[in-house]
């Protein structure tokens, strides 16, 4: 008899082993005290994730924390140590709570220091040249600080990077529009996620078994189940990841084979 926490196990944890697709990773560390408020609903994460998962780079984690400057500070330090890619969402604008800067800064051993170009750009979007104007925050960056202009470099702010750490703004229009015209450019893989999906009408119970023979058989393929309640369609979403696409077609050929052909309602 197979227990709730065996299932709960296998359907979460089908061969975990990413070692094996040797794919660029990242972390993602979103900013702001309104989100662990529940006053603003997270929304780049997903929206970086499914970019990256697009690009062949491998979110490993994601994080949320307050507008801390010790908080992110350390945050930054753990990532930027455990994966290829940092990308940070939020803390940055002219107000008191937007400390990332200076938590990124703090993390590298970095003075802030106003940056000629950022000046510029500050001093025609606030209307003054004064460097103690509440808008100038913006243009004090780490001083190691590398600048990626978008579609308009005389008017948009750009990305923001530090060794392997991005800095991305917190509104969602914003990062949005900077990420889809500089992703491919700031976040290259020479990997690439293949992917099947297959969907059953049967409980993640009575798949189970051969699944995990599957597993099993195929271990240069990721398997993930992912069981729906309250769906009339199906009821176990299946989902097969490889970076060779020989891979998965060879899995996804052989699991149309195993299964009784009654218990699946559509493959893609």
């Amino acid at each position: 008899m197979i227990t709730k926490t065996a299932l709960r196990t296998i359907s979460r944890s089908l061969s975990k082993s990413t070692d094996k697709l040797h794919a660029r990773t990242a972390g993602i560390i979103i900013i702001g005290d309104e989100i662990l408020k529940g006053e603003v609903v997270d929304t780049n994460s997903t929206f970086i994730v499914k970019n990256l998962y697009k690009l062949g780079v491998r979110v490993k984690r994601i994080s949320v924390i307050g507008d801390e400057i010790n908080e992110i500070c350390n945050e930054v330090k753990h990532f930027s140590n455990e994966y290829t890619y940092v990308i940070t969402s939020g803390g940055i604008g002219p107000t008191h709570d937007d400390v990332t800067f200076e938590a990124v800064a703090k993390a590298f051993d970095e003075p802030l220091v106003p940056h000629p170009t950022l000046v510029n750009l500050c001093s025609q979007y606030f209307g003054t040249s004064d460097l103690n104007c509440p808008g100038m925050k913006l243009a004090y960056v780490p001083k190691s600080a590398k600048l990626t202009f978008g579609d308009n470099p005389h008017k948009h702010y750009p990305n923001i990077s530090i060794k392997n750490v991005y800095i991305f703004p917190g509104i969602p229009q914003f990062l949005e529009k900077l990420f889809t015209c500089l992703g491919s450019k700031l976040f290259q893989s020479e990997q690439k996620f293949f992917k099947k999906i297959v969907l059953f009408n049967v409980t993640e119970k009575q798949i189970v078994s051969i699944l995990n023979q599957l597993v099993a058989e195929f271990p240069n393929v990721i398997f993930g189940s992912y069981p729906v309640v309250g769906n009339n369609y199906y009821k176990v979403k299946v989902m097969l990841e490889a970076t060779e696409e020989s891979f998965i077609i060879a899995a996804h050929e052989k699991m149309l084979q195993v299964f009784p052909k009654e218990y699946i309602v559509e493959n893609v």
